[in-house]
């Protein structure tokens, strides 16, 4: 038998298998001779190869395989060889003998070279790597090649990933025995645990694959902080650590996809994505508490609540650990209307920790997050909007009164487009503005009007004394007539003699006038992009802004 030998050139290799190919559809396959005769075998020099980067140039890979059967000076045998990365989308790496000798070797460094460069295998990760040797016959007869693999787990190496099959939390701050962590979100590889810590050293030790790393600061004995800390991945002997100040109860979350650790004392700062209303005051179910819109860090709900017990649970990462309770275990008393400093237990101790609705009514409830105040309010105390009074010339009632529960904008910004309609109070006839771009009433605080919305238009529109501006506008109590009362701008205006505009930068507070005066013709000038603007009735400005 004949061996053929190639050079790597798939053209050639081509022209060649399809000589093949033409001449086999013309034979029948020997298949009894051939299924006999499988005698290639591929001997790899070890099954797992630690690549070494402090030695380039040393060989790290040794792949051997036999000759194939000897069919006689009949046959031509080809031998082609391949290495694929499991799991990679890379094209295969083909190659066919040219020397007749039947290996191929590596070293570290090309090695290294192959599997990030052409199979984009990570620093620092093992990869299943599967060698193929293929021996085909030409000849008389159409015989089945004969084939040999090899798989081997080689690991490359550089800069650690920040990967773990298991995390714990460790150090002087823990004790003799680490503490596994929580994989709370698989998808953004977060962990969490919550729990007792002493005063002392602390890092996260990382399971992963064949090495034992850990996760720590980049400094040695850093401070925690309350907010997210980078965290640097080294090998475990050699890690930095966190320092606890202080025995207590702390919530660690370690976020693998940001690379972050925070590490909070319970009670410290509030944690929450969702807040909630639970007690006998309540009933079986939770009531959810709206996020004010006028700032985020404040929470605010008015409903009904039942004579009983009251705690506010928050919902962090899909979990409900803590709840918001008085300050002070013993005192349930809500302190009716006055701030307060709240405190934050675990939901296990909220048997303890409560505070006492004392009779069925309406309530409100203000809470401020980042400030760690709650304001209780009931009925006899409860926040009241303003109450204006005005010339009513329409309806011919002066004065007439009106408590402000929602603010219009009015004005040549929409082009004073208008939703029809009839006023359910009056009966009259809506002649201006429009009800999607009304301002809410805030729950936090009944004088405070919110819009948060699409961008608003900034029409180009020309008003009563030949002048054009593009986004006028000013806010109004009235959709029927445009003599209500007005929050308007500080520009200098004359009833029947000239308006007024304020130039604004968006995110700038401004002061307003409010009433039934000029300030009826002073506007704002819609700054570019605005989405959000917040009226202030209680102390008379205006905020136009991005968000």
């Amino acid at each position: 038998m004949k061996t053929m030998h190639l050079y790597r050139s798939l053209g050639v290799v081509a022209v060649g298998m399809m000589s093949i190919f033409a001449t086999s559809c013309e034979e029948d396959i020997d298949n009894t001779a051939s299924r006999n005769q499988s005698e290639i075998e591929l001997a790899p020099s070890g099954e797992f190869i630690r690549l070494d980067e402090s030695k380039p140039n040393e060989t790290a890979v040794i792949l051997k395989w036999s000759t194939a059967h000897d069919f006689g000076e009949d046959y031509i045998t080809t031998y082609k060889y391949e290495m694929q990365l499991i799991g990679s989308e890379a094209t295969n790496i083909k190659e066919f003998d040219d020397d007749g000798e039947f290996f191929r070797s590596y070293t570290n460094e090309e090695m290294q070279n192959i599997l990030i460069d052409h199979f984009g295998l990570t620093t620092s990760t093992i990869g299943e790597v599967l060698f193929t040797v293929t021996a085909n016959f030409e000849g008389p007869r159409l015989m089945v090649p004969d084939i040999a693999t090899a798989t081997l787990k080689i690991k490359t190496y550089g800069p650690k990933q920040y990967k773990a099959d298991n995390l714990y939390v460790g150090g002087s701050a823990v004790g003799e025995d680490n503490i596994k962590l929580t994989l709370k979100d698989e998808i953004n590889k977060i962990y969490s645990y919550e729990g007792a810590l002493v005063a002392g050293k602390i890092n996260f030790p990382v399971d992963y694959a064949d090495e034992l790393n850990a996760i720590g600061p980049e400094t040695a004995d850093t401070p925690i902080t309350t907010g997210e800390m980078p965290g640097v991945i080294f090998d475990r002997a050699e890690a930095n650590s966190w320092v606890i100040p202080s025995a207590a109860t702390y919530r660690i979350t370690v976020n693998m996809s940001k690379k972050t650790v925070k590490i909070v004392e319970a009670g410290a700062v509030v944690e929450a994505d969702q807040v909630f209303l639970a007690g006998s005051a309540v009933g079986e179910e939770q009531i959810e508490v709206a996020q004010a819109l006028e700032n985020d860090q404040i929470y605010a709900w008015r409903g009904e609540l039942k004579a009983g017990k009251l705690y506010i649970p928050l919902t962090f990462e899909g979990e409900q650990a803590m709840a918001i309770v008085p300050e002070i275990a013993n005192n349930h008393d809500i302190e009716d209307g006055q701030l307060a400093t709240f405190g934050q237990v675990l939901i296990s101790k909220v048997d303890n920790q409560y505070w006492t609705i004392p009779a069925d009514g309406t309530y409100r409830i203000v809470l401020n997050k980042e400030e760690k105040t709650i304001t209780i309010y009931s009925a006899d105390t409860d926040l009241k909007p303003l109450r204006v009074s005005f010339n009513n010339t329409e309806l011919g009632k002066n004065p007439w009164e009106q408590d402000v529960n929602v603010l219009h904008m009015y004005g040549g910004f929409n082009s004073f487009a208008y939703d029809a309609g009839t006023d359910e109070e009056t009966g009259k006839a809506y002649r201006y503005c429009q009800v999607k771009y009304n301002l809410i009433q805030s729950l936090a605080n009944p004088k405070v009007f919110v819009y948060k919305g699409d961008v608003l238009p900034r029409n180009e529109y020309t008003d009563n004394y030949k002048k054009t501006y593009r986004g006028w506008v000013n806010f109004s109590t009235l959709r029927y007539a445009n003599n209500g009362w007005f929050v308007g701008s500080t520009a200098d205006a004359k009833r029947n003699d000239h308006n007024g505009y304020t130039e604004v930068i968006a995110g700038k507070v401004e002061k307003a006038v409010t009433g039934q005066a000029d300030n009826r013709y002073a506007y704002f000038l819609i700054p570019e992009g605005c989405n959000y603007v917040v009226v202030d009735i209680e102390n008379n400005t205006v905020l136009f802004d991005i968000k």
